[in-house]
């Protein structure tokens, strides 16, 4: 084991030094990669995505306007953990094993409803063997650092003191060089320093942990200026509980959702200033992306988090690159979770030919103005109870303008048209027959060919 990490050093070393050569000689700086993730934001709710006049998020339009905005950003999955895997490793969480949030509370199942099956099984951490786009990046000369919600190390977080439940799973065995705020926690135990979080060092009482964050970031970026970079900043914003600065939530009207939209917003300018500050913005490829749909619903989509309608997997994106990507532009293709690993690794001018299991997209030829990707049909695996939505324990494929759930027993099967039927309320599968098995079958195909935990039969 020591001879095999050895060597992993010396070949990094060995990278960067070859790297740094090329710089020397003129060859062209691989981009600096940017990657800011929210936590249970839904479209609608920042200015971008035609939001309402109350919300306050100006550098968040500021990115948009000087990039391209999707229109059709999936969530890997309806919930968080899920979704994080499948950023990390370029798979869905139905191949990794990994299909629903992982519990603060150890074993806990949300209850079948009467007659209904019980949950599949799922892991409770992402395995450390599984690839990741920060080691890719690492091995590209790149400095890696990981800021925020992590949610993919541990159950049982809730009764730790500090959000620790096993250090072999944080970001920093996955190839990030640093890690500030990643963890067990799906959610913060205190947004207010002290943070009660192992991973983050106090600095001073009553400071915002998202404010904090954005600290970070800049103190991440002046430190690496010199050299490739990539941050994963991942905010813990706009998770439950709900909770701002009191002159935040005071601006704001006493609406502390909107505060936390606008403290978040703030630390995505103290980002975009220093990268204009230290002369990296103009080499920089800046996504923001959310994990899932959101807890506060999306008044033009069906449903919330936690549901297969698009409520629950719709997310707002925007990208941004200089030179690269045209300002003020839109893209309508379906674009997911995945698509991040093989964008980031082919950006940074690696190759992921060595990685099969790979399910995602490279986004450079939307970002240069192509209109679609080689690929026919997006797929969702949420074998889980989640009562408090409409379609939770399923399956499903968007194929085209055409939707197909698969209900598991659970929940009757339904096909909505989205483009005639955007908020999913009729169903056609009695209309439309011999699609709707079509489309079952390529949804069932699927599932066997990433080979997805199935719940349990009644009864079991």
């Amino acid at each position: 084991m020591k001879s095999r990490n050895l060597h992993q050093t010396l070949t990094t070393l060995a990278v960067g030094a070859l790297f740094f050569a090329a710089v020397a000689q003129g060859a062209p700086k691989p981009p600096n990669i940017v990657f800011i993730v929210a936590d249970d934001l839904g479209p609608g709710w920042v200015d971008f995505d035609g939001s309402d006049s109350r919300i306050n998020t100006p550098n968040l339009e500021r990115l948009a306007q000087s990039g391209m905005v999707f229109s059709k950003a999936y969530a890997a999955a309806t919930v968080c953990s899920p979704t994080r895997a499948a950023l990390i490793t370029g798979m869905s969480p139905a191949q990794i094993g990994l299909t629903t949030h992982i519990p603060g509370k150890a074993g806990k199942e949300r209850p079948a409803p009467k007659g209904g099956p019980k949950d599949a099984e799922t892991l409770k951490h992402l395995p450390l063997e599984l690839p990741s786009y920060a080691r890719e990046l690492k091995k590209q000369g790149y400095a890696t650092g990981f800021l925020g919600k992590w949610h993919l190390a541990g159950e049982g977080s809730i009764s730790t003191k500090d959000g620790i439940v096993d250090r072999r799973y944080h970001p920093e065995h996955f190839g990030f060089d640093s890690n500030i705020g990643g963890c067990a926690y799906g959610q913060p135990k205190s947004w207010f320093d002290p943070y009660k979080n192992g991973t983050i060092e106090d600095r001073e009482k009553g400071e915002y942990l998202t404010d904090r964050l954005g600290d970070e970031a800049v103190a991440f970026i002046q430190s690496n200026k010199e050299r490739p970079f990539h941050l994963s900043l991942w905010f813990y914003s706009v998770h439950s509980p709900i909770r701002a600065p009191k002159e935040l939530v005071q601006k704001n009207g006493g609406n502390a959702y909107l505060a936390m939209l606008e403290s978040m917003d703030n630390a995505v300018g103290k980002v975009l200033d220093t990268l204009d500050a230290t002369g990296t913005r103009k080499n920089t490829l800046v996504v923001f992306y959310s994990d899932n749909g959101g807890d506060k619903p999306t008044e033009w989509l069906a449903d919330k988090k936690g549901s297969l309608l698009e409520g629950g997997l719709r997310v707002p994106m925007a990208a941004s690159w200089p030179g690269v990507i045209k300002g003020g532009t839109t893209c309508d293709t379906p674009v997911n979770s995945m698509d991040f690993f093989p964008t980031f690794v082919h950006a940074a001018g690696g190759s992921t030919q060595a990685i099969p299991q790979l399910e995602g997209l490279d986004l450079m030829p939307l970002f240069q103005g192509a209109k679609k990707l080689d690929r026919d049909a997006l797929y969702w695996h949420y074998p889980h109870n989640r009562p408090d939505v409409k379609y939770f324990m399923g399956s499903s494929i968007l194929e085209g303008d055409w939707k197909f759930y698969e209900g598991h027993g659970t929940i009757p099967d339904a096909l909505f048209n989205l483009k005639d039927d955007p908020m999913e309320t009729q169903n056609q599968v009695k209309a439309n027959p011999e699609l709707a098995e079509r489309l079952r079958g390529k949804l069932n195909k699927w599932l066997v060919s990433v080979n997805a935990k199935m719940p349990p039969p009644v009864g079991k």
